[in-house]
């Protein structure tokens, strides 16, 4: 059975229809006995309502088509291509904010095509540790080995994607220590993005 705690865990995945048949029947059992949940639902569905009529029909800036315009071959040097290429990513962004299904690819092109981020430069991360196959158990009805292999770290952050936490010496406690999921925790390290992983150098719990 689902308690308040779960649902709150899975609470975007459950209005996006992500879960599995079997988690959303249980998310739904324990909707229907509890108001408090009710009320989170509703209010969830309400702030997306909202964001959607702010966000309106997103129109792409100058600056923006510029830094695409430069970024491409010549040949892409056509004003209507470079304008929907630029609406593309403007709309990209806006999606990030409402609809957590399209946020890593949302994030993952826009970090390519405007932001550019080198790879080898140190980052910080924010985000909450959580065992990824928990997590898809709860969401797909992934049977989890957790029980016999145990939990591994991963963290996730405030846009929902999931990052592999490389093995060191640095990262070891949050990998294999169980009493530190669901900790918010700041992370410093190098990113490696097409592979979703971070190494870390050194972190703090929040």
């Amino acid at each position: 059975m689902m308690d308040c705690k779960k649902l709150r865990e899975v609470l975007d995945a459950y209005a996006d229809r992500e879960l599995s048949v079997d988690a959303t029947a249980q998310a739904e059992a324990h909707i229907a006995e509890c108001s408090a949940c009710r009320r989170a639902v509703e209010n969830l569905a309400s702030l997306r309502e909202a964001v959607r009529t702010a966000a309106g029909k997103p129109e792409a800036p100058l600056e923006l088509i510029e830094r695409v315009r430069s970024s491409v071959s010549p040949r892409w040097h056509r004003a209507t291509v470079i304008q929907a290429i630029a609406a593309t990513l403007v709309l990209a962004g806006a999606l990030t904010f409402f609809l957590p299904s399209v946020r890593g690819a949302a994030a993952t092109a826009l970090d390519f095509l405007s932001l550019k981020l080198d790879e080898t430069r140190p980052v910080v991360l924010e985000g909450t540790l959580v065992c990824r196959d928990c997590l898809l158990e709860i969401r797909y009805g992934y049977h989890a080995m957790c029980a016999v292999t145990g939990h591994h770290g991963w963290l996730q952050t405030s846009d929902g994607r999931l990052w592999g936490i490389l093995e060191g010496n640095a990262s070891h406690e949050l990998i294999h220590n169980s009493k530190l999921l669901r900790r918010r925790v700041r992370l410093q390290g190098r990113i490696f993005r097409k592979a979703g992983s971070i190494e870390v150098s050194e972190y703090e719990l929040l």
